[in-house]
């Protein structure tokens, strides 16, 4: 019964984690790789190193809002709660 409860409780809280890093992380993004990877190697020859650190700074600025989400500490709040609970 415990256990059940558990794998729920986790499976409930993976997917509130992976909703939560596309809506305040990396957003949908995905729908425009192309264009900005088409971007990316055409600016590469002008400067790499240019690009290393604009790609760093959106890949931090994702990471930052993502660690100020309320649904990403709720998520792994839940995955704390069904560790313990399978431990019972």
């Amino acid at each position: 019964m415990m256990q059940s409860l558990s794998d729920k409780i986790f499976m409930g809280s993976l997917i509130l984690m992976m909703i939560a890093v596309v809506v305040s992380g990396i957003g949908f993004q995905f729908v425009n790789w192309r264009s900005q990877v088409n971007d990316e190697l055409d600016t590469e020859t002008k400067g790499s190193s240019g690009r290393k650190k604009a790609v760093m700074d959106r890949q931090d600025k994702s990471l930052g809002r993502v660690l100020r989400s309320y649904l990403f500490w709720i998520a792994v709040a839940g995955m704390l709660v069904s560790i313990v609970l399978s431990r019972l």
